[in-house]
């Protein structure tokens, strides 16, 4: 039996249709009973716990062959102080790990967790690392690039002021990857063969299907867009961090967002393996606009 924390999410829902997908038995953890029951009519058992409930998370993880874990990777724009919110999620997670046994687990960090700090929420990642390895499992760690699906954070400049607009130097390529591909990635982590053993985690990071400029995700948008005016803006630290007060976003969850554009833009972020098969997953940028970001906008392929 496999469980999955984050459930309802981007890549948890992935993994669990994977899951089910090869006769697997699963349990959903989620915070809703409302955003689980879909995944109970496709086969799952479900489990409404809060991620801080350490009583609830040991019941749910207790008779696991593997755990898919995972930290909200969002940030929750109001939070006073958003590290702290990420430790004590952790901290119970693994707590009731440590408790209820797992022979092994798979997590969702990402690039930049090999750092401890100056990584803005990817240091909760890292923390998130340092202590399932404390926990005698045979872990791998999945380390994901850029998610694609940060660019639905555009729609609104992309409809009404035909930009782009970021704090990331243009010519600096990121790793593009799908949610879908990181939770593809993830079950057959779960399930499948693996040199990972109890006190040797394992890294794994996934690339995307290319490493993409700004400029370049930009020029794509464009074209498929069918919006030839369209244009990469990059905005400088104060005037993105100036938008985000704007938007009511804390000054904590400013600091950690200028923190992640500076260490991206210093390469303080940068992944360490090298593009390999293993590394690189199947979702082109293409794709991604194509199927996700064009029916989010309300367009259509020309």
């Amino acid at each position: 039996m496999y469980v999955v924390t984050g459930a309802t999410g981007r890549t948890g829902r992935v993994v669990v249709d994977e899951l089910l997908r090869a006769g697997k038995r699963v349990r959903a953890i989620g915070r809703s009973a409302r955003t689980l029951e879909p995944l109970r009519v496709d086969g799952a058992g479900t489990v409404v716990a809060e991620p801080t409930d350490r009583a609830a998370l040991t019941e749910a993880f207790t008779g696991a062959d593997g755990v898919y874990l995972m930290v909200q990777p969002n940030y929750i724009p109001d939070s006073p102080d958003f590290p702290a919110h990420q430790r004590a999620i952790v901290d119970a997670m693994t707590a009731a790990l440590s408790s209820a046994g797992a022979a092994r687990i798979v997590t969702l960090s990402s690039w930049g967790a090999d750092k401890a700090g100056g990584t803005g929420p990817v240091a909760g990642l890292h923390y998130l690392e340092e202590r399932v390895n404390t926990l005698g499992a045979a872990v791998r760690h999945l380390r994901a690039g850029y998610f694609m699906e940060n660019l639905l954070g555009q729609l609104e400049n992309v409809r009404t002021g035909h930009v782009v607009a970021a704090p990331f130097d243009p010519g600096i390529a990121l790793p593009f990857v799908a949610a879908a591909d990181i939770g593809r990635a993830a079950a057959r982590c779960l399930t499948g063969e693996t040199t990972a053993v109890p006190g040797t985690p394992e890294i794994l990071e996934l690339h995307g299907e290319r490493d993409l400029t700004m400029r370049e995700v930009t020029a794509v948008i464009s074209a498929l867009t069918a919006r030839p005016d369209l244009r990469y803006v990059r905005q400088t630290v104060a005037e993105f961090a100036a938008e985000q007060r704007r938007a009511g976003v804390s000054e904590n969850v400013v600091g950690l967002m200028v923190e992640v554009a500076h260490a991206i833009n210093s390469g303080h972020t940068a992944t360490r393996q090298p593009r390999t098969a293993r590394t690189t997953t199947p979702t082109s940028i293409e794709t991604f606009v194509t199927e996700v970001l064009l029916p989010a906008l309300g367009s259509r392929v020309p």
